[in-house]
């Protein structure tokens, strides 16, 4: 796999971004929103922390797969980091019990939000759709698990599965 897909999530040819350091905060911190940023000219997503502290960047959107189609990176950025606060408060806001998953639906592989490893993706829970020439749904799940220290893949009925809780607080430096 080449290096600079392994920050991808979807539909991203993502890259790593050391400019983007955020400051340093606590990992077990709870989260209090997603936002969506923009560093030269380089949209990316990150959370924050109810200290007010900023994680690394959760997604890098780079791709230009789906401009054409009026999704261009910016608004790839926007639309998905509200996706990820309208989940974060329909769980109580907690990322507690959360995990990504990858599937299809209607025809296409995305990246969803379930609460049990026993779900899988439909057109309630998906976050985003991923590119066709890009990461394969299982290429994108291992690049989230090899991200961060401590999260990994479970499996279930044959699905990754990472846990978002883990996987977010591992995106704030310690």
């Amino acid at each position: 796999m080449k290096p600079v897909l392994k920050w991808a999530i979807a539909a991203l040819a993502a890259l790593q971004l050391p400019l983007l350091t955020p400051s340093a905060a606590r990992a077990d911190e709870a989260i209090n929103s997603f936002q969506c940023r923009t560093s030269d000219g380089v949209n990316f997503t990150v959370a924050l922390s109810n200290g007010g502290q900023d994680s690394d960047p959760i997604i890098v959107w780079t791709s230009d797969a789906f401009t054409r189609a009026g999704y261009p990176p910016a608004r790839r950025c926007e639309d998905v980091t509200e996706r990820f606060n309208t989940l974060l408060e329909e769980n109580g806001n907690s990322l507690e019990r959360l995990y990504l998953t990858v599937g299809r639906v209607n025809r296409q592989s995305v990246v969803c939000a379930v609460n049990s490893t026993r779900l899988g993706c439909n057109a309630d829970n998906v976050l985003f759709t991923l590119s066709n020439s890009q990461q394969t749904p299982e290429e994108v799940m291992d690049s989230l698990s090899a991200r961060t220290t401590g999260t990994s893949i479970q499996e279930s009925g044959g699905m990754p599965y990472v846990n978002l809780e883990q996987l977010v607080n591992n995106l704030f430096q310690r």
